[in-house]
């Protein structure tokens, strides 16, 4: 494919232009101009030149002949210039090769797609702005809400179905033909706002933020259909040739587990990628032509492989699809699934389908790379054996039949030999029997992290840890606890009678003891019964929970439930999206501690995320009775107080921030909008030059005062600060929306409004006034049905 580059790309790398330049001629500032024809001053004949004037030059941008548009610097030195004239030509040539040169090392040579490297930047830029919204805790304001980003985002990489037979039988030139081909094909297919690449051989991925699960399924059958019917002919013997494809799709942030939130962008783009990617394995081994989600892999994917001795067997999921040890799933049988047909002989007529009959209950006890190790808790038919090909579907932990109800079986618990521990199913069948015999009790979750072994050294290694950990739990327990394996991993024991603040030391004090014996870390979390208005029964779902929690704290890494865990089991709800049960979460957190300003914070950004604003702004004042100097809860509060109309208090609210923190941007930049929405642009014009001297708003000012500049009629001004805030943030869609308002109305190529206008409406659907100014570059160009179009989308 042909590349080379286009107008739009002079605003897309205008950084680059810029440096560029800048190291062969000096200039104080400069703007891009796109006029509709090029100014005659500029024709010299056939060849173009540049307009030197006392302060500013015009040059003319121009590659293969092709006029793109025009760099406006201005402040510079008239005698320099006039000095180097023939030779301007050549540094804006030289320029635009080196954009070329920057825009062929992003996209695929071939199909002209974005590459490899570019779909990862992409998606780790992406990661970076859906971070800032997702997470909530003490920063957290109300400017990270779903107004601002729509804090998620999918993945799909899919590959066409043994495209190595095309190269084979007809060439690989034939075979190039075929992949060129199919991405101009695609690109008809895919919403404006994704992003479709090449990423190697056959493979492709595409990216598409602001988008929902059921939507994203809509588009991935869209695009298998699309491959499937699109024929290419050989023309050498006029064969047909068709193509299917599978395809693996992940969502950013759902399918990303906990622990993994604390990697860079860097590694969870990589990480994002690859689960789409073990999502396109598994429709490949499934038969091909397929579409899976990587959620989907866990839940739904589960088949029982292979029986081992002791009720344990072999699954097919492992850490590739984010198993974990401690997981149950529920067994069904492989013919009594709810799939398999009846079938009247002779003439094999399908009468209907057996009904889906499980089996029972398992639980992983380890976790390997493409397997795991699965124990049975219990079966509801003793007689009836679980076997190879038995379908799974996981089991959210509060479900579990085998905790719930302690299902008994006739045999006696027998412990084992060497740990004295019980089987999980045995010891959750004990403890619930004696967990209605006492008024109190607390149980404790410990997990096992050998540093100096890997997976391939484990075994016998592992389980000499377990017993040296029992034999360090006995010298530092007045008695022995019942006890039980809950994973090959996790120990899980049940103290009678006992508090958290009695076990605790003794914990802290086993954790220094692993790990000066064995050089290895241990992970402790504890609940007990009562707390607040929990039933025994969720005293195991809290102990999980104090778990996590540990895995986040510093040595000795014991963590009690308490409000803190609540508060860390809200925002792990919150990052999944699930709002609702993140603030409930919240509520609890504030009953066990009604001072942990961290979950009122949280809980008052869920209420603004839900609308529910009065509700938001009385939890930000409870926080400001508590810390009369935290300046996140000011500034929530005067948000709020922005949302619903009540200016004056707004403004009092971000005034406090200012004495609290002199040079806070984002009480600044407020302030700036209300004295701008009032009609004192000067005072405004100082508010955001005040933010722009600051850290954290340096790179977000150049927008506000663009808005300004505009307003007071600075158009060039106006411009000069949009490059700077697009070059910040290549999708501001306000930056972008201004700026093909000012090209509309300086009368330069609608072609540019029209693209930049298209940008700002794919980032922002929801903002009326987008559309309107889409509406205009499209009529501009004499496209009415288009405009009509895009003007009645404004009303929708």
């Amino acid at each position: 494919m042909y590349l080379n580059l286009d107008k739009s790309d002079l605003i897309r790398f205008e950084s680059i232009l810029k440096n560029s330049l800048a190291s062969l001629i000096s200039f104080t500032s400069y703007s891009l101009y796109f006029p509709r024809e090029i100014p005659l001053a500029m024709q010299e004949g056939k060849k173009l030149v540049p307009i030197i004037e006392k302060d500013r030059t015009l040059l003319p941008l121009s590659l293969n002949n092709n006029f793109l548009g025009i760099f406006l610097a201005k402040g510079t030195d008239y005698n320099q210039l006039i000095s180097l004239k023939d030779h301007l030509g050549s540094f804006t040539s030289l320029s635009l090769d080196k954009l070329f040169l920057h825009k062929q090392c992003m996209l695929d040579e071939l199909t002209g797609l974005s590459n490899r490297e570019q779909f990862t930047r992409m998606v780790e830029r992406e990661i970076e702005s859906v971070l800032s919204s997702i997470t909530p805790g003490p920063a957290a304001t109300m400017d990270n809400g779903p107004e601002r980003h729509s804090a998620s985002f999918w993945i799909m990489i899919f590959n066409l179905d043994r495209f190595r037979r095309i190269n084979n039988t007809y060439g690989y030139m034939f075979g190039d033909q075929v992949l060129e081909g199919l991405a101009a094909e695609l690109k008809r297919v895919i919403p404006e706002q994704a992003a479709l690449a090449r990423l190697w051989g056959d493979t492709f991925g595409l990216f598409q933020p602001q988008s929902s699960p059921s939507k994203c399924q809509e588009l991935a059958k869209s695009i298998l259909e699309k491959i499937s019917e699109t024929v290419f002919e050989y023309a050498v013997s006029g064969e047909k040739v068709s193509l299917t494809a599978s395809a693996g799709s992940s969502f950013f942030p759902q399918d990303i587990k906990g622990h993994q939130f604390r990697k860079t962008p860097y590694e969870l783009a990589r990480i994002a990628i690859q689960k789409a990617q073990q999502a396109l394995d598994i429709a490949k081994e499934n038969g091909r032509g397929r579409s899976y989600f990587f959620g989907q892999l866990l839940s739904r994917g589960g088949v029982i492989m292979e029986n081992l001795p002791l009720n344990r067997m072999i699954i097919n999921l492992g850490k590739n699809v984010d198993a974990c040890e401690g997981q149950k799933f529920m067994v069904w049988s492989r013919k009594f699934n709810g799939h398999s047909q009846i079938i009247q002989e002779p003439d094999k007529k399908s009468l209907g389908h057996y009904p889906p009959i499980h089996k029972g209950e398992i639980t992983l006890q380890e976790v390997q790379e493409r397997i795991s190790i699965a124990e049975v808790l219990y079966l509801n038919d003793p007689s009836w054996e679980i076997e190879p090909g038995d379908k799974l579907s996981l089991l959210p932990e509060k479900d579990s039949l085998l905790e719930n109800n302690g299902i008994v079986e006739n045999t006696l618990p027998k412990k084992d030999i060497m740990t004295g521990l019980y089987s999980y199913r045995d010891f959750v069948s004990l403890w619930s029997k004696n967990r209605n015999c006492v008024d109190s009790f607390s149980m404790v979750m410990i997990r096992i992290h050998d540093h100096g072994k890997n997976d391939s050294e484990q075994g016998i290694g592992g389980e000499n840890l377990i017993l040296e950990l029992m034999s360090s739990l006995k010298a530092v327990l007045a008695e022995e606890p019942l006890g039980g394996r809950y994973s090959s991993t996790c120990l899980i024991f049940y103290f009678p009678g006992q508090s958290p603040q009695d076990l605790y030391p003794a914990l802290c004090q086993l954790s220094s003891s692993i790990r000066d014996s064995c050089q290895a870390s241990i992970f402790t979390g504890i609940a007990c019964f009562p707390y607040l208005n929990y039933s025994r029964i969720n005293t195991l779902e809290n102990c999980r929970k104090s778990l996590e929690h540990a895995d986040l704290i510093e040595f000795p890494h014991v963590a009690c439930f308490d409000s803190l865990t609540l508060t860390v089991s809200a925002d792990r709800l919150f990052t999944r999206g699930d709002t609702f049960a993140a603030l409930e979460e919240y509520k609890l957190a504030l009953a066990a501690d009604e001072a942990n300003t961290l979950a009122r914070n949280s809980l008052a950004i869920c209420y603004a995320r839900l609308g529910r604003m009065e509700m938001a702004a009385k939890q930000f004042q409870e926080i400001i009775g508590l810390e009369d100097q935290n300046i996140m809860a000011w500034y929530n509060l005067g948000c709020a107080h922005l949302k619903q109309g009540d200016l004056p208090d707004a403004e009092k609210a971000f005034e406090k921030c200012l004495e609290i923190e002199r040079d806070h941007a984002f009480s600044l930049f407020r302030l700036g909008q209300l004295a701008e929405n009032s009609g004192d642009l000067d005072k405004a014009d100082k508010y955001y030059n005040q933010a722009r001297e600051t850290s954290s708003g340096k790179n977000l000012a150049p927008r506000h005062l663009a808005r300004l500049a505009w307003k007071k009629g600075d158009r060039e001004q106006a411009r000069e600060h949009l490059h700077q805030a697009l070059i910040n943030n290549p999708r501001d869609a306000f930056s972008l929306n201004l700026m093909a308002r000012i090209y509309l109305e300086n009368n330069d190529d609608p072609q540019i409004a029209e693209s930049l206008a298209r940008q700002s409406v794919v980032l922002r659907p929801d903002v009326a006034g987008f559309w309107n100014d889409l509406a205009e570059t499209l009529k501009a160009q004499g496209k009415e049905d288009q405009a009509a179009q895009a003007k009645a989308r404004a009303f929708a």
